[in-house]
């Protein structure tokens, strides 16, 4: 799930309550979709850089993509990052469910410039777990609910501000703070 360090101001929620893991559909990932190959590069603060975790399938099919605009790298373990710094991102995925996180968790980000991630689930995407949901009346309606989620202390999840479904198989929102992250819908 996905990792980054920012100070608790940092996270901003779109309600004022928290929700338990047992409240959340959390969209799940199709038996056919794992394993998800987890992404790796540098990232040079200077320069726009592209993360991303990609299904291991024959199309290298993306399942996560995060963008890094310049200057999107404030600090590592409390040391400033200048434009010609660069730091070893990974993308580790989650395994049987859409979240992934990101390291290292020491990395803090600058609150102009956070990068922003995107969820694709048009191949691989399970909406059946909104199946009888006396919320959504169809899978399109859970899939319009979806949003990034960050698991505050464990077990319980705050959504995150202006993150949510794009309308093309996807879900985007900014990283802020360090931790877990899953695309899913309140219960």
């Amino acid at each position: 799930m996905l990792t980054a360090v920012l100070s608790c101001g940092d996270l901003e929620l779109v309600d004022d309550q928290s929700r338990s893991t047992a409240d959340l559909l959390i969209l799940g990932l199709q038996t056919a979709g794992r394993p998800v190959t987890p992404g790796t590069a540098f990232v040079k603060n200077g320069t726009e850089t592209f993360v991303r975790a990609i299904h291991n399938d024959q199309f290298r099919t993306l399942y996560l993509e995060v963008r890094f605009s310049p200057g999107s790298l404030a600090s590592v373990d409390g040391q400033p990052l200048g434009m010609a710094d660069s730091v070893l991102l990974v993308l580790e995925p989650a395994l049987d469910v859409y979240g992934a996180t990101v390291s290292p968790s020491d990395l803090a980000f600058t609150a102009a410039t956070l990068p922003h991630a995107t969820f694709t689930f048009a191949s691989y995407g399970d909406l059946s777990v909104a199946d009888g949901s006396s919320r959504y009346a169809s899978r399109s309606a859970y899939a319009d609910a979806l949003a990034l989620w960050y698991e505050g202390t464990p077990g319980r999840w705050e959504r995150v501000t202006g993150s949510g479904f794009t309308g093309n198989d996807a879900v985007s929102g900014s990283l802020r703070r360090p931790g877990t992250y899953v695309v899913a819908a309140p219960r």
